[in-house]
């Protein structure tokens, strides 16, 4: 009779354990909340949902990170004509000011649209990135002013094959403390293999 009973109460204390389980797995949030119900948070969302005036990337390296980030979604994802502005805006966001100055927001969002429509015509997008490892990266100081220099080596795949381009960014430090793109420099794959 005692044996009986403790397996009853045995099977009901398991059996309440897998209706609670059941009942808080059934009810916990969802990956996707503050989006529209049966959609996903894109990339694009997660992106253009960062607050970088509270929440600005702290090393050179995560700002190059986050603009890579940015870059994908020009040339990988589908977007709309207003987050395509958006996505312009937030990268501005990592530039430093001179670099803002001597390209003003209308010459560089037109530039980068024809790039990102060209990309989208030749059915090519950045298939993977390569960034330099924290330990790889330049740092300088030139008249009490503090530079970061960081390599990129994108892999962008379209119809006729696979193509391999490198970016050296340069940073510099704000009054702020924060890193900002101070501008870029592009290498062909020819020019810096030899």
């Amino acid at each position: 009779m005692k044996r009986r009973m403790r397996w009853l109460v045995t099977l009901t204390l398991l059996a309440v354990v897998v209706v609670i389980w059941y009942y808080v797995d059934s009810n916990k949030p969802s990956d996707n909340v503050g989006t529209k119900e049966g959609s996903e948070v894109t990339e694009i969302d997660k992106i253009l949902n960062k607050d970088l005036e509270k929440n600005y990337p702290h090393t050179a390296r995560e700002v190059i990170q986050l603009f890579v980030r940015i870059q994908k979604c020009y040339y990988n994802e589908q977007w709309n004509e207003d987050e395509f502005v958006k996505l312009a805006y937030k990268a501005t966001e990592l530039f430093d000011e001179e670099l803002k100055n001597a390209n003003p927001f209308d010459e560089y969002y037109e530039a980068l649209k024809a790039e990102a429509d060209q990309f989208k015509d030749e059915k090519k997008i950045i298939n993977r990135t390569i960034l330099d490892k924290t330990a790889d990266i330049v740092y300088s100081t030139v008249e009490e002013q503090k530079y970061a220099s960081i390599d990129c080596t994108y892999y962008l795949k379209s119809a006729s094959g696979t193509s391999k381009v490198m970016e050296t960014y340069i940073l510099r430090k704000d009054e702020n403390d924060n890193w900002k793109i101070l501008g870029w420099k592009e290498y062909e794959e020819s020019e810096w293999e030899q």
